[in-house]
């Protein structure tokens, strides 16, 4: 990778120092995020629910609880109709736990991935009708799907949607969201659509929130004031699957929400479902961060849905019973081991494919098989961005329609690009960085085509170049414990907050091993301080002939406290190296 230096404002750095204690590494890393106000720095690194902001900025948050309040009264039956991924899945438990504890007649009804797709789909809304449903409310879903929400209402359905996606279209909506098309409905809640005279600073927090972010705006809503010391406050573990799950950006009052969220996560009295899914995890009585929710809780939420119905995982998620929610958990957890080896196989007949490219000439990949899991192939996708570094499309074909799914670079926003090829789909949706879209298989190439001129011509031989950015440069004698420990006041972090990356140079390589599951052990010291433990994961097969002992490498890293048999040290988890002459 090519490493950048991230270029220091230092007056900045300065006067945050003057006006708050604290280490100039920790003043250099909060400017680094543009978090450079002393007033921002504490709200930042204050974490305070009271902090979030009142629900009824969102424009028509008053129009949803009027209805759904009335609802209550009347005794009409109120679905929760949520998206199948972890965002969808938690937001539905979320909400549809907030409608019981006040007595809702509430039932949830989330979509099945390989027959029904992505979204609202009239032949739902037409057994939710049949069923007795009278109110409809989405969350994660619905923002674009315009014709179904007209059939909503052309079959007595009343509808409210709840999403974060982009919009169907750029057309005016009765003067309400200018340069946008919205679906009819009694209310959208949407983190672009405030009131007008919302202050920029709030907007700029709420904006990004993931579905489940929406739905607890509405619960909170509803639940009127005083509501986050109660049953409104517990659900922030729900809130935290949901967020990391989906990518969401660590900052504003993601950032609030997940802080607070991992804390319940890691304590032992929480819900049963997510007890017994830590126990499938192996992760009783250790601390939960957001990257144990990224690759190891919201993997088996996910499975749910990807291989099956996601019932499971709303059941489990919704459970009161000990019992009922082990089973579930086990269940989660074989579905997992599941998806997992379908993954590997598709992964490696698309690396196979990708092989045989010419990714010097190529913009974007896009690949096709009918022998393809549809609810893995996003999966898939991310691991080919990560490995080729192009936006990636891969399709699963049956009867003549390809389901696609897409990730991509930083830099291109991808749901532009979908949206040129419009003409050429049957169906899409998504935001920046991951789409999904159904199409005819005899138009897959022209789609090809067209998403690879669109990438080639936006992005530019330098946008394929992989680089990391450095916060600074420092000596490994700077390392203390104590500022280790100050760097945690950064957490969590995530997209949009990422880990502190220092660099450090002339570093003698003491001992170099492959432990575990291929990761690269190092022992390395600088000059003549005291030596420190390494660890650069998935790198260990690399070891021979990259880094041996006696060495003198170059490293970017992200400096943990590792604690074993009860004592602490400080452990340099490496992200690149190079070897110096």
């Amino acid at each position: 990778m090519k490493w950048v230096l991230t270029q220091h404002d230092d007056r900045a750095i300065a006067r945050l120092r003057d006006e708050i204690d604290m280490s100039p590494l920790l003043a250099t890393l909060l400017v680094n995020r543009g978090i450079e106000d002393p007033d921002a720095v504490r709200l930042f690194l204050a974490n305070n629910l009271g902090d979030l902001s009142d629900p009824r900025l969102f424009l028509h948050m008053e129009r949803a609880v009027l209805r759904i309040r009335d609802a209550i009264v009347r005794h009409e039956r109120i679905t929760v109709y949520g998206d199948y991924d972890v965002d969808g899945v938690s937001g539905s438990a979320l909400l549809f736990l907030a409608l019981r504890e006040m007595d809702a007649d509430a039932e949830c009804y989330i979509p099945d991935r390989m027959t029904e797709g992505y979204g609202l789909n009239k032949q739902a809304l037409d057994r939710i009708k049949a069923a007795g449903g009278r109110l409809v409310i989405t969350v994660d879903c619905g923002i674009s799907a315009l014709d179904a929400a007209l059939h909503a209402r052309s079959i007595g359905l009343d509808l409210i949607i709840t999403d974060h996606h982009e919009f169907a279209g750029a057309h005016d909506a009765g003067g309400e969201a200018e340069g946008r098309t919205l679906p009819v409905a009694e209310a959208v809640l949407h983190p672009a659509l405030l009131h007008p005279d919302t202050d920029a600073a709030a907007a700029e927090r709420l904006g990004v929130i993931t579905g489940v972010g929406v739905a607890f705006k509405l619960a909170h809503a509803l639940a009127g004031a005083g509501a986050l010391d109660g049953h409104l406050a517990r659900s922030l573990d729900l809130v935290t699957l949901g967020t990391v799950a989906d990518m969401g950006k660590l900052t504003g009052e993601n950032r609030i929400l997940v802080k607070h969220g991992l804390e319940a996560l890691s304590a032992p009295g929480v819900r049963s479902g997510i007890a017994a899914l830590k126990q499938v995890a192996g992760l009783n009585g250790k601390r939960i961060t957001a990257g144990t929710v990224g690759f190891s809780l919201a993997p088996r939420i996910n499975a749910s849905g990807r291989m099956e119905r996601a019932d499971t995982a709303f059941r489990l998620l919704t459970t009161a019973s000990p019992e009922e929610a082990s089973q579930l958990a086990r269940s989660l957890d074989d579905a997992n081991r599941e998806r997992q080896a379908v993954e590997e196989r598709i992964t490696g007949e698309a690396r196979g494919i990708c092989g045989g490219m010419d990714m010097d000439r190529s913009g974007a990949i896009v690949l096709a098989s009918a022998d393809w899991h549809p609810g893995v192939i996003g999966i898939v996708a991310s691991r080919i961005v990560d490995e080729f570094y192009r936006p990636a499309a891969l399709i699963s074909i049956k009867d003549g329609v390809g389901k696609g799914s897409a990730r991509s670079i930083p830099g291109f926003d991808l749901y532009q690009a979908i949206r040129e090829c419009a003409d050429l789909l049957m169906g899409f949706g998504g935001h920046k960085y991951a789409a999904g879209f159904s199409i005819a298989e005899d138009r897959i190439p022209a789609f090809r085509d067209r998403l690879d001129n669109i990438v080639r011509r936006t992005v530019g031989p330098a946008g394929f170049e992989r680089s990391i950015l450095i916060d600074g440069p420092v000596k490994l004698a700077e390392l203390t414990m104590d500022l280790v420990r100050g760097l945690e006041q950064l957490e969590p972090f995530g997209r949009g907050n990422p880990e502190p990356r220092l660099g450090a140079r002339d570093l003698a390589v003491l001992s170099s091993r492959t432990v575990g599951n291929n990761h690269l052990k190092l022992r390395l010291r600088q000059e003549r301080g005291m030596p420190f433990d390494a660890i650069a994961f998935n790198r260990g097969g690399r070891r021979s002939g990259v880094v041996r002992e006696n060495d003198r490498i170059a490293a970017v890293f992200t400096p943990r406290l590792s604690s074993w048999k009860g004592t602490t040290e400080i452990e340099l988890e490496i992200k690149d190296l190079k070897p110096e002459k």
